[in-house]
């Protein structure tokens, strides 16, 4: 029998071990809280009630982040359109380095992030985060031939007569560092059905056209799985994301999950719960059944107590599209294009000003707001610099960390030079960094996307190659100052130069550009 003293003893060295392992656990949560990073589609900055007072319509839930955060007035993706800001949100890195030089990845096209790169999800796995993934990727996919068998290496086709659809679908989410993922490719592209992981889920036998999915705006034909409703996506995705938030009540892993959100991009599909409730339109309808989704995840956080411990961030891929009906919707009130010129596609603001929103309880200040120029592609490294993650050299390379303005710290110099944002067409617009940086430069005659002028009409009209404009004292981008200002014009051209030859645009050593596709063509040094 041990002694009295021996119990004694053997009880103060447990109790100092659980205090040790007390405090070790909440020094992980603290260093490792979970992370939500929830990205709309085609959504820019006037689509958020919060930041719109003309908007026309209420989004509650989103303007409760903002009432409980940090709102980043002047964010902007690094593309105009879906797959390249995807990349550049992902990666740390602009998309232009890929070799995406303009437009989208293609329908059964190739995975566009490199076998190698480090990303987002794969950095937080390595610290033990469980990384989950639920909602739209478009970034292409390694599709099974029926060729395949069982050959090696595998064999794959971007061929849709030669897709094996009950195969393994590799390098989509989960080879790009997510544990799990459910979700589809983009919703109006086929195949029509649920993917979990590498596999499709149901039978391919029938088609879009054969049960009525192309009556939807934008729907492309292809196959289908019986009983597909384009309805269904948005809240099946709300409900997954709210469900995995509960069954991590009690884990001792910090989560990530990712939830790019198919809507509003078209097809304008809102459930019956949301349609009509907006009384303006279905496009309407379908915003706030987005802005509803959001409140649904915020709801199972606070239901489950997680929401001191989680940083919740949201944005969205790039400007609004056109699809909305911008002219019909002013006609009732609403007005989704009221502080920026353009939309979707553009290398004008409306193309790629987008709301960016931290809420990290007892870190950001509540209703609070920044003006500081920044861009998507910093939320790697803000990421990794609270988590303490040393990013190496060849990652990242255009991303800088936000964690500074996300403490209220004040900035001694801009965060960065300049950041880029890219046009549909491959168009670059440069923009100087800082608070309300003042000047932007665009290298294209007109939008270098889908308003007017577009760039075949500009050359008609013999516009210049350059645009500069004053962003402090012109938002709109409405006076071109470049023949007042020609060497601040020189100066930007410069400087994207250097962001282009160097690889990258932060300190460190030069990397390689990806140049094995359409090399750039829209820089006035290669004219």
């Amino acid at each position: 029998m041990p002694s009295q003293h021996t119990i004694r003893l053997i009880g103060l060295i447990l109790l100092a071990w659980f205090s040790c392992c007390e405090r070790g656990n909440q020094l992980i949560a603290e260093t490792h809280p979970n992370i939500i990073l929830i990205f709309a589609d085609d959504m820019g900055i006037d689509s958020v009630s919060a930041f719109n007072d003309r908007l026309g319509l209420k989004t509650p839930h989103i303007d409760r982040l903002a009432n409980e955060g940090l709102s980043f007035m002047d964010a902007h993706s690094t593309s105009a359109v879906c797959s390249p800001s995807r990349y550049g949100l992902l990666t740390g890195r602009y998309n232009w380095r890929s070799r995406l030089k303009r437009g989208i990845v293609g329908q059964w096209e190739r995975p566009l992030i490199e076998p190698n790169r480090l990303t987002m999800p794969e950095m937080l796995r390595r610290q033990g985060y469980r990384t989950h993934m639920i909602g739209k990727w478009h970034l292409g996919f390694n599709w099974p031939s029926k060729t395949q068998k069982n050959s090696e290496p595998p064999i794959y086709t971007s061929k849709l007569a030669e897709i094996d659809f009950s195969g393994a679908i590799q390098d989509g989410p989960n080879g790009k560092g997510f544990d799990y993922w459910f979700g589809d490719d983009v919703p109006n592209w086929p195949p029509y059905a649920w993917r979990e992981n590498d596999k499709l889920l149901g039978t391919i036998a029938t088609t879009a056209e054969a049960i009525g999915l192309t009556k939807y705006t934008g729907v492309n034909p292809g196959p289908a799985v019986a009983g597909w409703r384009l309805e269904s996506v948005l809240p099946e995705y709300g409900k997954r994301c709210a469900e995995f938030i509960h069954t991590q009540k009690d884990s001792e892993r910090p989560f990530f999950l990712y939830f790019p959100m198919p809507s509003p991009h078209s097809p304008i599909a809102p459930d019956q719960p949301w349609k009509g409730t907006s009384g303006i339109s279905e496009y309407a309808d379908f915003l706030i059944e987005t802005d509803a989704i959001v409140g649904q995840l915020l709801k199972a956080l606070d239901d489950t107590q997680q929401t001191k411990n989680t940083i919740v961030i949201f944005t969205t891929d790039n400007g609004t599209s056109p699809i909305a009906n911008f002219e019909s919707l002013a006609k009732k009130g609403v007005h989704l294009t009221e502080n920026f010129r353009g939309n979707k596609a553009d290398a004008f603001e409306g193309g790629h000003r987008v709301p960016l929103i931290v809420r990290w309880p007892r870190v950001t200040k509540p209703s609070s707001r920044s003006n500081e120029v920044v861009s998507l592609v910093d939320l790697m490294a803000t990421l990794a610099d609270i988590t303490n993650y040393d990013l190496p050299d060849e990652a990242a390379e255009d991303s800088v960390s936000l964690l500074p303005l996300l403490q209220g710290k004040r900035l001694e110099q801009p965060l960065h030079e300049a950041i880029v944002c890219h046009s549909i067409s491959g168009h670059f617009a440069i923009r100087q960094g800082g608070e309300n940086g003042q000047w932007k430069t665009l290298f294209c005659r007109g939008s270098g996307g889908w308003s007017a002028p577009r760039e075949a009409e500009a050359n008609k009209q013999g516009l210049p190659v350059i645009q500069l404009y004053d962003m402090r004292n012109d938002p709109k981008e409405s006076v071109n100052l470049h023949l007042q200002h020609p060497e601040i014009v020189e100066k930007m051209t410069e400087t994207l130069k250097r962001f282009i030859e160097n690889g990258r645009s932060t300190p460190g050593a030069p990397q390689a550009n990806d140049q094995n596709s359409v090399h750039w063509t829209n820089v006035p040094w290669k004219k």
